[in-house]
């Protein structure tokens, strides 16, 4: 090790080795050491005049120093992918074998699903800064926002109507569901029917509700419609993603002779969970890594 003199720079490998930087500081005649002779591994120290302490360089001096190299003496920082193929490119291209993890953090009945890439975390055999990583989100469908956000939301019939003629192409043509033709027509009959008022229901053995509504205040003028119980929709829950089926109950409520319509999802936090399972199963296979259930708690949280 060089001699050295009180306000230069020196590097050791770990802080066990102070004392010796210490004890070489009394000694006169040094060479100037370069700060980019630093390796990956060593720690600068600088010696100060006032009782020839040594002290260990926090990371903003560090950082500081560091921009003077021709390049940073290891990886670190955070990138956020928006995609899955992307996110699958990165952590391919800076993974490292045995200390490179990848970790799902979801709670499905929220709507929450978020990937993170650790590509310095703590191995079998060895222990990581943990501050290079890479997160990924999937985007919700627009499709998907869409049904979610009027979910249990009550509506006037015409409202109601305007929003099943606009999302008309989501409606799956399950056996025993009402296709997307007969839903538009529902939705048709109910605008028309808006500014009737309403008169009586009668539930039908086939499925479903046939509601009578009266032409002003004509009892003899009447308009049959038949509302369905169920439909179902198919729609991909994450953006550019596969499509998945999802069931909902339709539902009414009368007051003053008028009525509100919404609809009820059933168990879209399983369908959000099936097609996040689907994702994380290839992020696996194309990144070779196992994709851990739950949240790393890095410190920066």
């Amino acid at each position: 090790m060089q001699d050295l003199q009180p306000g230069q720079l020196a590097t050791l490998a770990s802080t066990d080795n102070i004392q010796t930087i210490l004890d070489a500081s009394a000694k006169p005649q040094i060479d100037t050491l370069s700060i980019k002779t630093l390796q990956d591994g060593q720690l600068p120290v600088i010696l100060t005049p006032n009782g020839y302490t040594a002290k260990v360089l926090t990371d903003l001096q560090l950082s500081a120093l560091e921009k003077h190299l021709d390049q940073p003496l290891r990886k670190r920082g955070t990138v956020r992918l928006h995609d899955a193929e992307s996110f699958v490119q990165y952590v391919n291209q800076h993974q490292q074998p045995g200390i490179t993890s990848i970790w799902c953090d979801a709670d499905y009945q929220a709507g929450k699903v978020d990937l993170l890439a650790i590509f310095n975390d703590n191995g079998a055999d060895a222990t990581g800064w943990r501050d290079h990583v890479a997160t990924y989100t999937p985007v919700k469908s627009v499709e998907w926002q869409r049904w979610n956000t009027y979910n249990r939301k009550q509506l006037t019939q015409s409202e109601f109507a305007l929003f099943i003629e606009d999302n008309q192409k989501d409606i799956a043509s399950i056996e025993g569901m009402p296709t997307g033709s007969q839903m538009l027509e529902m939705a048709m009959n109910l605008e028309a029917n808006q500014d009737s008022r309403f008169k009586s229901n009668i539930r039908l053995q086939s499925g479903g509700v046939e509601l009578a509504f009266v032409q002003k205040e004509d009892d003899a003028t009447l308009a049959k419609m038949k509302l369905f119980e169920r439909f179902s929709i198919g729609l991909p829950p994450f953006f550019n993603g596969a499509s998945y089926r999802l069931d909902a109950r339709l539902r009414y409520r009368i007051r003053d002779g008028k009525l509100s319509f919404w609809y009820e999802l059933l168990r879209e936090d399983k369908v959000l969970e099936d097609a996040a399972r689907a994702e994380i199963t290839t992020i696996g296979e194309q990144t070779g890594i196992k994709v851990l259930q739950g949240n790393p708690r890095l410190s920066r949280d």
